[in-house]
């Protein structure tokens, strides 16, 4: 469903722009036309001419057929064209070429309480789809061959402000899953030495890099930098169980970001049993002016109300008057 609405999308407003001379049908049209006598043997001959990359007579084959026909068939070629391996100069060119024509064929269907009207094969939306992810594997062999070389200056490749710059940043977050530890270490140390990297305008490619290695480098650069969805996730997967004694270090030291403190204070404060080492980090965060009456409340929300009331007779000022406050309001 995802893929198909960026499909729809990347079709943009000219969907639009030429609805007068838009045939509309209903899904029933369609479901009848696909079922047509002959429909599949066409299909297979169409494909046989695109596997042979033979445009010109596919070409003449298309124009000798029905329009809707026409729009199926161009749709059907343009999702074969995902298999790269066999990417041809040619077959690029009718990729980018269809991508730029409107269908004609449009489809109105109900929803839940409204009309929705689409193309009914929406093959310039398809080819669009395959061209960007194309455009993508290609940049991602550059920049392995870069990587390779000791080559790839990590900023500079990506170029924040063009417009190729989601696609460079699509090629970089697809290859590090697939990298091997050397060639990951290899990206670890380029993107910290790289101080051009602070300007990155996301933490996307920094996260990906810090789940693959879980350089303890990575994620001290990641609490420091601004909070998006993307630190976020990553802190909030450290607190899923089962948790282990590396992703307690981090989420203690993400509290040195202000925006992270209360995520990553609220998923300490959901360990069970809590180790030692994160009783005497709460302690310390219970001591805070801020935000310490609030840590008192997540804990004792967490079931630990008996070891808060034990505080209560070993500390002092601060620490002792957020501990009782925060028991206080869970009992108004």
């Amino acid at each position: 469903m995802k893929r198909f609405l960026v499909i729809f999308l990347l079709l943009g407003t000219g969907a639009f722009s030429a609805v007068t001379r838009a045939i509309t049908l209903t899904p029933n049209d369609v479901a009848a036309h696909m079922s047509e006598p002959g429909h599949v043997g066409i299909v297979l001959h169409a494909r046989q001419l695109f596997d042979l990359n033979d445009f010109e007579s596919l070409q003449t084959y298309l124009e000798a057929q029905p329009e809707l026909l026409q729009e199926e068939l161009l749709m059907i070629l343009a999702r074969r064209s995902f298999d790269f391996s066999r990417m041809t100069p040619e077959r690029e060119a009718f990729l980018k070429r269809i991508s730029q024509e409107q269908p004609k064929y449009m489809v109105r269907s109900q929803g839940d309480g409204f009309w929705a009207t689409m193309p009914a094969f929406n093959y310039a939306g398809e080819a669009k789809w395959v061209l960007n992810h194309w455009k993508i594997h290609q940049l991602q062999a550059e920049a392995l061959q870069l990587l390779a070389a000791d080559q790839l200056s990590l900023a500079s490749w990506l170029e924040f402000s063009s417009k190729d710059y989601p696609l460079r940043r699509q090629a970089i977050l697809d290859a590090i899953p697939h990298l091997e530890p050397s060639a990951c270490k290899k990206l670890e140390n380029i993107y910290l030495a790289d101080k051009n990297m602070v300007w990155v305008p996301d933490n996307a490619i920094l996260v990906a890099l810090v789940e693959q290695t879980q350089s303890d480098a990575l994620y001290e650069l990641l609490w420091l930098r601004r909070t998006d969805s993307y630190s976020l996730d990553a802190l909030q997967k450290l607190g899923v169980p089962p948790v282990k004694p590396e992703a307690i270090e981090q989420m203690m030291a993400a509290t040195i970001n202000p925006v992270l403190t209360d995520t990553a204070n609220r998923q300490l404060a959901s360990i069970h049993p809590m180790p030692e080492s994160v009783k005497a980090f709460m302690v310390k965060q219970l001591g805070n002016r801020n935000f310490g009456k609030d840590v008192a409340i997540m804990l004792a929300q967490q079931g630990h109300t008996p070891w808060l009331e034990s505080l209560l007779e070993t500390t002092s000022g601060v620490t002792y008057r957020n501990i009782e406050n925060g028991l206080e309001t869970l009992t108004r």
